[in-house]
């Protein structure tokens, strides 16, 4: 043990934390070998936990100058005051830190689910935070609200999964954890976290991780948050698994071979889930989900005899290495373009690109990129990156849509309005994002398609749009009224679940098989907040708004340029979308996307609106002092001051 420290249960504190929250959070400094506390209340009074707590501690303690890999780059963990309380599709971990991922290198966060973040809780912490880079090679021990520092040589030089058998070994079968892997200790830019029930958080943190010289987190322990209204909150949750009840998208190749035997559960988690307990034909099952699932597809590569296998492992083969799914699949699909046109060759890769599809291909190529072998070292720079380091003839077959970090959306706001302010005041592609609106458009697809299988028609959509939107015009995806409200609101929405804990998946319910009118609720995460924390859950609003102004006043100190760089990328106002999709049009009836562009004028028109909602000057972007100052964040404004920007002082909504 090279560091320890423990923490009273005495020092719970009254006010906004007395429940819902462990009242502390680690501080690990890794250059001095010491552990410290912060009390949780300096900071969830006003940014409530998750992403919210863990951006206001990366902007007190992250110059703009920073790099990811410096020792004063700080990787930050934080729980939302919902997780391991009960409250159902609770148990997510927020990741913040400088990412080696973004381009340039900045702000992002990442999160996952799983149980690490419900096992932190019940060991008695809100979160961890970790500075500076140890001179030893060390893990941390966190149980019983103990956190030790450990030698982490026996462990080093191994995959995830290694990882986690050899700390269960030593602390228990119950032990849950989050380790990097090979390509984490290499500082492979895309490393993910790679955490218990195969939950990643991508953004490349392995790699920061990796190099502060801390291989993992083991985390063990039986405490619990109190709760405000136990009684109130058992109501909520049997009420939130009753109308959770929607129609499910489980869409992968070759079904015949892959069989859904049951959901991938979270902690204390009961509601229907992306995630499931997947068998194929050897007997063989284990959970997967979404994205990661499909990450390499032997028979879209012509491989049609290659085991199921293969299929079935691909996405636990990368965490093994801790290597980012969405990043791999991109580079698998370049390298065999280019091979195919002749642009690269087996010889300049070092790669059997003759035999991509097979299992010994996808094996080599993981283990090249996580050692940085031969052009591994140019894969591990991210596909985004691999551009400035390839022959002219093979950078252009890296596909336009390609983000440093995350899916790029392709068709983005070309296809949906309200996607085109989403996606550009972000430090990544963000998923969850438009997940809101993009799973509500397969139900009702499904609904014109197989009306039998989904309930939401138009009728159900535009009820949605109304309470979850702001307006029934949000409801009619090709044109630009209603949009700013409806970015604004998703955003907020966001915030607060990275914020609170909760599941993107699962949250919000807007749709519902099991309503009168198969409407969801909007106003769900604010009682079961106020039901857990005893605070009022209107001020949920207020959290979402300084956990808004928190991200936009990282990111302008770190380069984005307001307002300019507010829009999406410019493809999306200069080249027509290539994929047929349909959305509701004017009446409601389907409208093909097919060959659609942003308008410059009206996406300015809308941005402005968008500017008007969220207390900030109309035309520059920047928020008003008076805005700052009634969310009781004006500490802000030297931040804004710093970066070369004068903040309006005058309110006016025309």
């Amino acid at each position: 043990m090279v560091g320890q420290g423990k923490l009273s249960k005495s020092i719970m504190m009254e006010g906004v934390v007395a429940f819902g929250y462990m009242g502390k959070i680690v501080e690990v400094d890794l250059d001095n070998n010491k552990i410290d506390f912060i009390p949780t209340e300096k900071y969830a009074e006003k940014f409530l936990g998750g992403r919210g707590i863990a951006s206001r501690i990366y902007w007190e303690r992250v110059k703009p100058e920073t790099k990811a890999f410096d020792r004063e780059n700080v990787l930050i963990f934080m729980t939302g005051p919902l997780v391991a309380t009960s409250v159902q599709g609770a148990a997510r971990l927020s990741v913040v830190g400088k990412s080696p991922m973004a381009y340039p290198e900045g702000y992002c966060y990442g999160d996952f689910g799983g149980f690490a973040g419900a096992e932190l809780k019940r060991a008695g912490f809100d979160g961890i935070v970790v500075s500076g880079i140890s001179p030893k090679r060390v893990y941390l021990w966190i149980h019983d609200e103990q956190v030790e520092l450990r030698p982490a040589e026996p462990i080093w030089g191994q995959n995830a999964y290694g990882v986690e058998e050899a700390l269960q070994q030593a602390h228990g079968k119950n032990t849950k954890f989050i380790a990097t892997g090979i390509a984490g200790e290499n500082r492979v830019r895309t490393a993910v976290l790679v955490a218990s029930h195969h939950a990643t958080a991508n953004g490349g943190f392995g790699a920061v991780m990796g190099s502060k010289g801390l291989k993992a987190i083991a985390i063990k322990g039986n405490l619990k948050p109190s709760v405000a209204n136990p009684e109130k909150l058992k109501e909520l949750n049997n009420y939130t698994v009753r109308i959770s009840k929607r129609y499910q998208i489980h869409r992968f190749p070759r079904q015949h071979l892959i069989e859904r035997v049951g959901n991938g559960h979270c902690y204390q988690c009961g509601l229907e889930c992306i995630r499931g307990l997947y068998r194929i034909p050897s007997g063989r099952q284990d959970y997967r989900k979404c994205q990661s699932m499909a990450v390499y597809s032997p028979w879209v590569y012509g491989n049609e005899d290659e085991p199921v296998d293969t299929f079935f492992d691909g996405s636990t083969m990368c965490n093994d290495y801790s290597l980012c799914t969405i990043d791999i699949s991109g580079i698998v699909g370049w390298l065999h373009r280019c091979y195919n046109k002749g642009y690269l060759t087996e010889e300049e890769t070092g790669l059997p690109l003759s035999e991509i599809g097979t299992r010994h291909f996808f094996d080599k190529l993981l283990q090249l990129i996580s050692y940085r072998n031969g052009f591994g070292d140019i894969l591990a720079e991210g596909l985004y990156r691999v551009r400035d380091q390839v022959n002219e003839s093979a950078k252009k077959l890296v596909p336009y849509f390609v983000a440093p970090i995350g899916i790029g959306a392709a068709d983005s706001g070309r296809r949906n309005r309200a996607h085109a302010i989403l996606s550009a005041f972000e430090p990544r592609a963000s998923r969850p994002l438009q997940h809101e609106i993009d799973w509500l458009m397969w139900r009702w697809r499904a609904n014109q398609a197989t009306p039998e299988h989904s309930q939401v028609t138009y009728e159900v959509v535009r009820s949605i749009a109304e309470q979850f939107w702001g307006s029934a015009e949000a409801a009619k995806l090709s044109t630009y009224e209603g949009k700013a409200n409806a970015a604004k609101r998703t955003q907020n929405r966001v915030c607060l679940k990275d914020s609170l804990g909760l599941c993107d998946f699962a949250w919000p319910i807007m749709d519902s098989m099991n309503t009168f009118d198969y409407v969801g609720d909007p106003n769900l995460e604010a009682e079961i907040f106020q039901a857990v924390t005893g605070v009022d859950g209107k001020q949920l609003e207020l959290f979402a708004e300084r956990i808004f102004n928190q991200q936009r006043a990282i990111m302008v100190s770190e380069g984005r340029q307001a307002p300019e760089e507010d829009r999406p990328p410019e493809y999306n106002f200069t080249v027509p979308t290539e994929t047929e999709n349909f959305v509701p049009g004017h009446d409601g009836k389907p409208v093909s996307t097919l060959g659609s562009l942003l308008d410059e004028g009206k996406f300015k028109e809308m941005i402005g609106e968008y500017y008007q909602l969220r207390g900030w000057e109309q035309t520059s972007g920047l928020p008003y002092r008076k805005t700052l100052v009634d969310l009781g964040i004006e500490d802000l404004a030297a931040t804004f001051e710093a970066a070369g920007y004068q903040l309006p002082t005058s309110y006016i909504i025309t």
